[in-house]
């Protein structure tokens, strides 16, 4: 073996046991952008996951008379496009809904935005899924 062979797998083997020894790695935000059936508009709805206190936001940011809405899917995750629970945003344009959760600390959280009525509870054009931990 060389010498620069055998100093590059020291270097890697400190590297790891730093990387071992180091804290936990803090939470992570998400966000996903719900599509839309305007073409004025880049989105119908932008849904937040902030790690740092836990809090979700759903923003509606297209008129198009559709609410916003996000999917919330925690660890752990289910399958087959299942997710534990939806926010609403039926506030219109330019409208934030805030919602507050308490999560252990490292707990995956995944969201997809979309956009739909409300009432009927009809929904769809989501954007893909975002991961965070919290």
């Amino acid at each position: 073996m060389n010498k620069f062979r055998a100093g590059g797998i020291a270097v890697a083997a400190v590297a790891l046991v730093a990387l071992a020894n180091s804290p936990a790695m803090a939470g992570t935000n998400a966000t996903s952008r719900g599509q839309s059936m305007k073409d004025t508009c880049a989105a119908s709805s932008i849904g937040t996951f902030e790690n740092e206190g836990e809090w979700f936001y759903v923003k509606d940011v297209c008129a198009d008379s559709m609410s916003a809405v996000i999917k919330v899917d925690v660890a752990p995750y289910k399958s087959d496009g299942g997710y534990d629970f939806t926010i609403w945003n039926t506030g219109g344009n330019g409208s934030t809904k805030s919602v507050n959760k308490k999560y252990d600390e490292g707990t995956g959280v995944c969201i997809q935005a979309g956009m739909g009525e409300y009432s009927s509870g009809e929904w769809g054009l989501f954007g893909p899924w975002s991961c965070g931990q919290a």
